[in-house]
């Protein structure tokens, strides 16, 4: 159906002219062949464009799929490069540890208690070395006996490894005791029984207690070797020298008398013969 633009009268397709007011539908025609060729070409365009671009989009799709398949042949490379490595590492370290435990399977035998000979000679069987070490000891038991080792007993060490043997001497250090203000006879007694070597030397004094130790040369509770002379400073009274002295003189007179007594008895005989005679 055909509709007049100029009345609106429905007319025939195939009419040229309308059957109302007699417009010409020709250029009417011809309008619409012009839009319809137009939709075709711009159909026909918007294809061709379409199909370009899809032709565009899938091109990156190739190339991302062979960026893809490189990508995916390097890393398969990376590890099967590591895991290569990685058994070569675990080789390697196995046989440096099989070696580091033959060289490292010597058992250190227990020597304490054992004498510094007999202790070294059970290392020298194991092929192992040693040195000594002294340690002061009050015990006479661990005098010359192994009472430490460097290496526990039955540990496991490599060839030749020095073991430290520590041997037991005995400790020649004595206490000096306290003896000022002590009697003589009591600090002698004293410092024998700590084993301390001493020197006695008197002083002259009025001030002091007589026959007492006023002073001594060491100080007490400091430890010193037994070889070492302690000196102790008695105090000697002057007053007591004194009262020795007039007892001394007065024996002497009486002595004196009694032999002057003694000489004229005799005398006395000695006349009284004559005179019998």
């Amino acid at each position: 159906m055909i509709i007049c633009p100029n009345c609106k009268r429905e007319n025939d397709e195939d009419a040229k002219f309308c059957k109302n007011c007699g417009y010409y539908f020709l250029e009417e025609n011809n309008k619409k062949e012009h839009k319809k060729k137009d939709k075709v070409k711009h159909k026909t365009k918007t294809k061709s464009k379409t199909k370009i671009k899809k032709e565009k989009a899938k091109a990156p799709r190739y190339k991302q799929s062979s960026d893809k398949q490189k990508s995916s042949i390097f890393t398969k490379i990376l590890l099967l490069f590591f895991i290569l490595l990685s058994i070569g590492l675990l080789v390697i370290a196995s046989i440096l540890g099989y070696n580091y435990y033959l060289e490292n399977n010597i058992e250190v035998p227990n020597v304490i208690g054992y004498s510094y000979e007999e202790a070294t000679a059970l290392l020298d069987t194991a092929n192992l070395s040693y040195e000594m070490k002294e340690e002061e000891t009050t015990n006479k038991e661990e005098v010359g006996i192994v009472i430490k080792q460097s290496k526990n007993a039955g540990s496991k060490t490599h060839e030749n490894a020095i073991i430290t043997l520590t041997v037991g001497i005995l400790d020649n250090h004595v206490t000096v005791p306290n003896v000022v203000g002590m009697t003589l006879e009591k600090a002698t007694r004293t410092l024998n029984k700590s084993g301390v070597s001493y020197r006695i030397e008197y002083k002259d004094t009025n001030d002091e207690e007589d026959n007492t130790v006023i002073k001594q040369s060491i100080k007490a509770n400091k430890k010193i070797e037994n070889t070492e002379i302690v000196t102790i400073t008695i105090a000697r009274n002057n007053n007591n020298e004194t009262d020795n002295n007039t007892n001394n003189d007065d024996e002497t007179s009486n002595e004196d008398k009694e032999n002057t007594t003694s000489t004229d008895e005799k005398t006395n005989n000695e006349q009284e013969k004559n005179l019998q005679n």
